[in-house]
């Protein structure tokens, strides 16, 4: 397929997440147009059927619709050249796609007590858990398979893919002040991940692209 061909429409809530913020990143990066679709959360509830898994963010390919994140973000970064050729370094992308995906199951019953709830008590209580419980273990958990993957200590596989997006994008929402009660500066006790963060953050191609901006 020519990838200005590809006629892809990308639709979300009206937030930026991660979920889809690594697929608009990689057609970005790639130079492949596309269209995107934020729903309002009100009107989610009258929508919900038409999409399959009635979840977001969904992906029309040609007027097709596809679900489901990892395998959205597979095409994306196979489009762009943010995938790889080699096997065993696409099992090490899926490996960072999977953490940000276990990592977010683990913070989501905080998220959901105090957007969908309102109970601050309750998200409170639940987000100092996840702090206590969670947060360095899976960090350390990312860091580990960066060192563990990386042979030259710059990228996940040494070329730069959808698992340093993904990574980064998940870096940047953890710091991002956004979530209460974590501080900012936990990132200090991962430098490799920090020095991760930063490279990818100064890539000048990267940091060009539009929806970089719009993230931060």
């Amino acid at each position: 397929m020519q990838k200005n061909n590809l006629n892809i429409k990308l639709i979300y809530f009206e937030f930026n997440f991660w979920r889809v913020d690594i697929l608009r990143l990689c057609l970005s990066y790639g130079n492949i147009p596309y269209e995107y679709e934020r729903v309002p959360r009100e009107s989610w509830s009258l929508r919900k059927n038409e999409f399959p898994f009635g979840q977001l963010p969904v992906m029309f390919l040609k007027k097709k619709v596809h679900a489901h994140t990892h395998s959205l973000a597979r095409f994306c970064a196979h489009n762009s050249g943010l995938l790889d050729l080699d096997e065993a370094k696409i099992l090490i992308i899926d490996q960072v796609i999977d953490w940000a995906n276990d990592i977010t199951i683990k913070i989501a019953p905080s998220i959901r007590a105090e957007i969908r709830e309102k109970n601050p008590e309750k998200a409170k209580s639940l987000r100092l858990n996840f702090i206590k419980n969670d947060l360095i273990t899976w960090f350390s958990y990312l860091e580990k398979l960066f060192i563990n993957s990386s042979v030259k200590k710059e990228f996940f596989t040494d070329k730069f893919s959808l698992a340093d997006i993904t990574a980064w994008r998940m870096i940047q929402w953890f710091v991002s002040g956004k979530l209460n009660y974590i501080e900012k500066n936990f990132i200090e006790d991962f430098n490799v991940l920090k020095e991760l963060y930063n490279r990818v953050s100064n890539l000048e191609k990267f940091k060009s692209l539009p929806e970089f901006t719009e993230i931060l």
